[in-house]
């Protein structure tokens, strides 16, 4: 007998016959576990329209968070509200009532209020950082409140800095509040762009920076290289919209008022120069 060759009795060529076998069948069964999964239709979102619910995360209620979240499903639920108004009904030639749904979700409601203990809750749990029910994510809205610690859970969980709201806005043009610098700096470092344009008016950060009168925002912009002759869609320059607002304060936010505008737009000047 050759010594490149091994004797196999019916025995044994039975057995490794069965294994090929087995082995077959189970690579089947994966192959179709695989193929099921591929083409499951993902289930549609829970919807809330309990306000004792809405609460518990509008105000930061921990012991009520965790009772809440003891059904995951709620991590990622819509949290509507319903709103009863009048609308003109040109067919009918009159005053209809109408109801009107608007969605956001728990994490919107958490960072909306800075409650940074809840956001981090939701995350861990798999909260999607870049959900944006009703047309805002909870980055935007946490820059809106000027609340960092909040925009910093969010990014290091993946939210996008440069996503838009329905309106038009990245996070960087709803940093409007001298507590935002902190949030407006998060984002830089996270990659955001500076120049950033709102979809329809085209303003980027340091038109409404400047507007707005947020001298150090727009040092902060300028030190990231944001372009001071850019213009909106009016042809309107950073230099321009701070002018604008030192003359009509009203007309340029809440923020704004008439000994801060000119020190924002000095300074542009003299980048410009």
């Amino acid at each position: 007998m050759s010594k490149e060759t091994f004797p196999f009795t019916s025995t044994s060529l039975r057995s490794l016959r069965v294994e090929q076998e087995l082995q077959e069948w189970e690579d089947a069964r994966r192959a179709l576990a695989h193929r099921r999964a591929m083409s499951r239709a993902p289930l549609p979102p829970v919807r809330c329209r309990d306000t004792a619910i809405h609460n518990t995360f509008m105000c930061g209620d921990m012991k009520g968070v965790y009772a809440v979240l003891k059904d995951p499903a709620m991590v990622n639920a819509l949290m509507e509200t319903v709103h009863e108004e009048m609308v003109w009904t040109p067919e009918m030639g009159m005053w209809t009532l109408s109801s009107k749904v608007k969605q956001t979700s728990a994490l919107r409601l958490a960072a909306s209020r800075g409650h940074s203990s809840c956001v981090e809750e939701l995350l861990f749990r798999g909260a999607e950082a870049n959900a944006d029910p009703g047309g805002n994510t909870a980055l935007h809205d946490a820059c809106i409140g000027g609340h960092s610690v909040c925009v910093q859970l969010l990014l290091s969980h993946g939210a996008d800095p440069e996503l838009l709201t329905s309106d038009g806005c990245a996070p960087l043009h709803l940093c409007t509040s001298a507590q935002s610098f902190h949030c407006a700096e998060l984002l830089l470092d996270d990659g955001a762009e500076v120049n950033v344009r709102m979809r329809e008016s085209r303003l980027t950060p340091l038109h409404v920076a400047a507007r707005r009168g947020l001298e150090k925002h727009v040092e902060l912009f300028l030190s990231h290289n944001a372009d001071v002759k850019a213009t909106n869609r009016e042809g309107e320059t950073p230099l321009n919209a701070a002018c604008s607002g030192a003359e009509r304060p009203s007309e340029a936010g809440r923020y704004l008022g008439r000994r801060r505008a000119p020190q924002a737009l000095l300074r542009i000047i003299q980048y410009k120069l």
